[in-house]
């Protein structure tokens, strides 16, 4: 063979695995969104967040969907640059088969090799790390670590959100930490985290409303009135529906907890619910309620309004959570060994959806 045909050669060679290389960059997301009628949807494209939403955009920029983040059921990453494809799908196996512990030392092997400009990678990888840590400590009992694992998770978010402040990664990523904060009675910590996302760039308006509004909340569970009152005064001005009837209710229950007048708001609120026949209000409603019981030294009557949050107006997931952890506290509190593992039981099985 001449120079002139291995030439060639070399250069059809270089130009196949370019192509192969170029077709390897730019693999899509699926992006798998739950409908309004309960179905599943799967989108392939570049899943992405900014002020115009939560959005998945196609090759051509096209935007395919504006996405509600807590209606995205899965998320199967498509290009990663400068992380072997062959390794992401590998662990994503082992995530399938719940080797959260594989999977979450798989992450750690490909970051290792990742270039420092690739952020968008870097900050995935990260996410999915810190998953897999938190998915392997969920599994834990109580009895077994579960605290002291859970915290060095929260640690890892944390570390997370110094290095990364932007990305879709961000709101489930927040919603993770939070969600440890709240089972380990950290409101103060997961109100402040609720404030770091209501503060970043990236994040669209209504979710920015949503991260305010459990701020509020968590405000008010961890008696940290003031900055609750101020804030749903500031909310208030702009909201309107079931958002606003909700804000009216943490605005009546942070007066009351720091006017020391809890059972005074207690009735104030009951007669906002009625109000409205909207559950997600009255679930808000009844929830606060509890939580003003708790200040006012009532327990058991904030026992009986955690409870009707529970097993009554139980469609938001997040009120769910916040009343089951308060009621295994409550347990604990009385010492009631039974209804303490029962709860311990529930939060176990309730971790992983978040």
């Amino acid at each position: 063979m001449n120079r002139f045909a291995l030439r060639g050669l070399l250069l059809a060679l270089f130009l196949v695995l370019a192509a192969s290389a170029a077709r390897a960059q730019n693999v899509p997301d699926k992006v798998t969104v739950r409908q309004k009628d309960g179905s599943s949807k799967t989108f392939d494209g570049t899943f992405t967040a900014s002020a115009a939403g939560f959005q998945i955009v196609a090759a051509d920029k096209k935007v395919l969907a504006t996405v509600n983040p807590d209606d995205v059921l899965k998320v199967a990453i498509g290009d990663l640059p400068g992380a072997d494809r062959a390794q992401v799908l590998a662990n994503a196996t082992k995530e399938e088969k719940r080797d959260w512990d594989g999977a979450r030392k798989g992450y750690e092997d490909l970051l290792k090799k990742v270039p420092p400009t690739q952020d968008r990678t870097k900050r995935h990888l990260e996410f999915k790390r810190n998953l897999a840590a938190q998915r392997a400590a969920d599994e834990l009992d109580y009895e077994k670590d579960w605290a002291a694992s859970a915290d060095k998770c929260a640690q890892l978010w944390g570390d997370f959100f110094t290095d990364h402040k932007g990305g879709w990664e961000l709101w489930p990523a927040t919603r993770s930490q939070a969600r440890i904060f709240v089972e380990r009675g950290k409101f103060d910590d997961a109100a402040r985290a609720w404030n770091r996302l209501a503060k970043s760039a990236d994040m669209p308006t209504d979710a920015k409303t949503e991260a305010a509004l459990q701020e509020i909340d968590l405000n008010v569970r961890s008696k940290s009135y003031a900055p609750a009152v101020q804030a749903a005064a500031e909310q208030l001005k702009t909201a309107t529906g079931a958002r606003k009837d909700r804000l009216v209710i943490y605005e009546i229950a942070a007066k009351a907890g720091s006017d020391a007048k809890q059972l005074e708001g207690v009735e104030k609120i009951r007669a906002e619910m009625n109000k409205t026949k909207d559950p997600n209000v009255h679930a808000t409603g009844f929830s606060m309620m509890a939580e003003l019981y708790l200040a006012g030294g009532k327990p058991r009557d904030a026992m009986w309004s955690f409870l009707w949050v529970e097993t009554v107006l139980n469609q938001d997931r997040e009120e769910v959570f916040k009343a089951v952890s308060r009621l295994a506290t409550l347990f604990e509190a009385q010492m009631d060994e039974d209804q303490l593992k029962k709860y311990r039981e529930k939060l176990k099985r309730y971790r992983g959806s978040f």
